[in-house]
């Protein structure tokens, strides 16, 4: 079904983008160091892809389940995060002048943008700073790389540029940024957060990830949303101890153990077919307070399965955080939604035009994707 506000034909596209604040990602030009902005499918400020964030199913996926009633924990809470890719990614490659002309010998060695490099030389590489070492004192040297699922190795061969060999590729190995948990496990021991995934800013795809850590932070303050500039959370790390590890960073959520096991309310998980129109709560972070709850409306329901992080039109009534946030804003990616008491789903999306209304994902879904093993 289509969702009302979604465009129809030769109206002019809605923007909408993902709510995880803004990660900072570490990059480098192969010798030159750099920084870089990652963030999740759906970059701020540019449209999605047509498929973005949609990744389709069959409508079979998400046959309501009313046979068992699940309970979780609530979540609500923001958290830190902090994730390393598995393998230095290929961001971009770019031409190096030399010999009088342009070179790219990456692009030369068969290397594309999105490609995972795995080792150099026969020896493992897990950050930009040990790639650019290695590459940078040698003319030659054979690349290993994952694309896909293929593993495969390409032979480059660098230019001497300033003093150092360079291969015209720049890298990032890390990311970091704020998010919301959806919901603990009932033994408190696992969560789930944000509704979708972290993707790599350049090549939209999710980001694979080596290991990654939960961290405390504290919201510091907000920018409140506008029409056409989405707001955020501001919040910074807190310098304290991992609060366990990040296990899985797919399409449908951000999944994690805890190294002490959460003690929290417990909900009942309200089935895809049960969850309908109306009033509903948000369980959202905004200071220093806590969780707190905040009404909203749910406008639409979909259960068609093709876009399985916007299943749900959320449209933000709440006086109060109208008047301190704009509506949805990015850090709440994972912000739980309760209707009647029970949970439904979290919120995944903001709308750039309007950032009273965004789009959310059921929360069964999110549970049917989290791995406990």
């Amino acid at each position: 079904m289509n969702f009302e506000n979604e465009p129809q034909p030769h109206a002019p596209k809605r923007r909408d983008i993902s709510l995880f604040e803004s990660i900072r990602t570490f990059a480098a030009s192969v010798g030159t160091a750099a920084l870089l902005m990652l963030s999740v499918c759906g970059l701020i400020g540019l449209p999605l892809p047509e498929n973005a964030a949609a990744h389709a199913v069959s409508a079979s996926h998400i046959t309501a389940k009313t046979e068992t009633v699940r309970t979780v924990q609530l979540g609500g809470d923001v958290f830190g995060i902090k994730l390393f890719s598995d393998g230095v990614i290929v961001a971009a490659l770019s031409e190096i002048y030399a010999d009088g002309g342009l070179k790219c010998p990456a692009r030369e060695a068969g290397i594309q943008p999105g490609d995972y490099i795995l080792s150099v030389n026969g020896n493992n590489v897990e950050t930009n700073a040990a790639l650019s070492a290695v590459l940078s004192e040698n003319e030659t040297n054979t690349l290993t790389l994952r694309r896909g699922t293929e593993t495969f190795t390409a032979q480059v061969t660098s230019v001497l540029c300033e003093g150092s060999y360079k291969a015209g590729m720049w890298v990032r190995d890390s990311a970091a940024g704020i998010g919301t948990v959806t919901f603990y496990t009932e033994d408190g021991k696992a969560f789930g957060a944000l509704g979708h995934g972290i993707c790599d800013a350049d090549t939209r795809n999710v980001l694979e990830i080596r290991s990654g850590e939960p961290a405390v932070v504290s919201v510091c303050g907000i920018e409140r949303g506008s029409s056409g500039r989405p707001g955020r959370l501001r919040g910074y790390f807190t310098g304290g101890k991992s609060l366990g590890t990040l296990t899985q960073n797919t399409e449908l959520g951000l999944y994690g153990k805890l190294s002490e096991p959460h003690e929290g309310e417990t909900v009942e998980v309200l089935p895809r077919g049960n969850v309908h129109t109306g009033a509903v709560q948000i369980a959202a972070t905004i200071d220093d307070e806590g969780m707190r709850l905040f009404d909203a409306e749910l406008e639409r329901v979909s259960t068609d399965g093709k876009q399985e992080t916007r299943t749900l039109v959320l449209h933000v009534t709440d006086p109060e955080l109208l008047a301190r946030t704009g509506g949805i804003v990015q850090g709440m990616s994972g912000c739980p939604i309760l209707q009647d008491g029970k949970l439904v789903g979290a919120v995944t999306h903001v709308f750039v035009d309007d950032a009273t209304r965004g789009y959310g994902i059921f929360a069964e879904t999110m549970l049917e994707n989290l791995n406990e093993n």
